[in-house]
């Protein structure tokens, strides 16, 4: 979490405006910190903070918001920026667990440019999310034309399990023949 507050100064120092939607229920520190936050922040008009979770508002937040910051230590699937790239919301994420497969940095991925959707950065300091952030935050003040083609590139990939549906029921396929075949063998022998 002390990259999402590190973030929170960052954005606002830089002239974006910032949103933090969530609840850390089993850390209870750790939304004291944020609900002590919220009071400071409580007079600024660039941010605002929601402690606590509604799925309708994070959808609203999603539809909402050019950029979505995910600075995960861990993660196991990536959902949220799945979720923020089908909204046109530009991830910047760490890379880690599902967010690697997902989010494609825009200036550094090996990616073709058609399939960068977003920005990332490995490691848990300031600087590196720093960077990816002050990054994404210059794109959409200096070439917003190029902000919108990320958005759009992010609005087009598939995450959805259509591919790899397809992809599990021919491996079981490929098994459930070759189970067979080797079963009509044994009868043939």
């Amino acid at each position: 979490m002390h990259l999402v507050h590190h973030a929170i100064f960052y954005a606002l120092e830089r002239g974006a405006q910032f949103v933090l939607l969530g609840d850390a229920v089993r850390e209870n520190g750790i939304s004291g910190h944020f609900r002590d936050l919220k009071r400071k922040l409580n007079d600024n008009p660039d941010c605002h903070l929601e402690v606590g979770y509604s799925e309708e508002l994070a959808h609203l937040v999603y539809a909402g918001a050019d950029l979505l910051v995910v600075p995960s230590m861990f993660e196991p699937c990536g959902l949220a920026p799945m979720v923020g790239l089908r909204y046109g919301t530009v991830p910047v994420v760490r890379s880690v667990g599902g967010m690697i497969d997902t989010v494609f940095d825009r200036d550094y991925s090996r990616r073709p440019r058609t399939q960068r959707n977003g920005y990332s950065f490995e490691y848990v300091d300031n600087a590196a999310i720093e960077s990816a952030l002050g990054r994404a935050i210059r794109l959409w003040f200096d070439h917003p034309f190029e902000f919108r083609r990320l958005i759009g590139n992010g609005m087009r990939a598939d995450h959805s399990w259509n591919r790899p549906g397809r992809h599990y029921l021919n491996v079981y396929e490929h098994i459930r023949r070759g189970s067979r075949t080797a079963a009509e063998l044994k009868l043939a022998a």
